[in-house]
């Protein structure tokens, strides 16, 4: 296995990271949860690179990570039903909420749906590549495709993609949410793109916070994957 592109983290290997960004490459970076791979998400070259790297043929678009929730603001429209307000006590935090988009990225960014992921996390080397690429970046766990809701550290990243990447920051092998008693320790989701919000995933925030503080959430995971699923395939008829 080659790790000649494997670094650990500093502010130096940041810039580096950034730089890599903006000529359109792609780096592996730990998060507050797995590690995940990222690219400059106005860049249809790279967000190709990405879904090639990940050998991803699913509906899977990649997320859209900003470093402060008003960054959301120029990408995304918020439904009526949904308090805007919501979001200062969720972000920045292990939080990915579904929007209908606001901003034209490539369209494989989102797999040519008309709605947007967006995460915030806050303090992370993620985040910290954000400020220095000076904008919010496309990213996605870095794993192969097709292995379900998994726990992605370190070395699973170089494993399974890390020979085929521009970079990969290394700030040990796990985050912390590896230590987290959840059973997911990835990013909880929600949708805010049907008439009523819908939890997509229960990850490291419980979905008992999620309901107090949005109180028409729908925890019904088994009903949204069915709304999914009509909604792509009518995209795609």
């Amino acid at each position: 296995m080659l790790r000649e592109n494997v670094k650990p983290v500093s502010e130096e290997v940041i810039r580096e990271a950034a730089a890599i960004l903006r000529n359109g490459g792609l780096v592996i970076t730990p998060t507050r949860t797995n590690y995940n791979l990222i690219c400059d998400p106005t860049n249809a070259d790279a967000i190709a690179k990405v879904f090639d790297v990940k050998k991803r043929t699913k509906f899977g678009p990649l997320t859209l990570a900003i470093s402060h929730a008003e960054q959301a603001d120029r990408y995304v429209k918020y439904p009526e039903y949904f308090d805007r307000s919501v979001l200062q006590e969720l972000w920045p935090g292990e939080l990915t909420v579904i929007f209908e988009k606001e901003y034209e990225f490539p369209p494989q960014l989102t797999m040519g749906a008309h709605t947007l992921a967006v995460a915030c996390q806050g303090e992370s080397v993620l985040h910290s590549i954000v400020e220095a690429f000076g904008a919010p970046v496309a990213c996605t766990s870095a794993n192969l495709s097709g292995q379900g809701d998994i726990f992605v550290d370190l070395d699973k990243a170089v494993l399974d993609i890390g020979e085929q990447v521009d970079l990969v920051i290394d700030a040990g092998s796990e985050s912390a949410a590896a230590e987290l008693d959840v059973a997911n320790k990835s990013n909880s989701i929600i949708d805010l793109t049907f008439e009523q919000p819908f939890v997509v995933r229960v990850g490291v925030i419980p979905v008992e916070r999620l309901s107090a503080l949005i109180p028409q959430l729908n925890e019904d995971t088994e009903a949204y994957k069915q709304r999914l699923a009509a909604r792509v395939e009518a995209m795609r008829s």
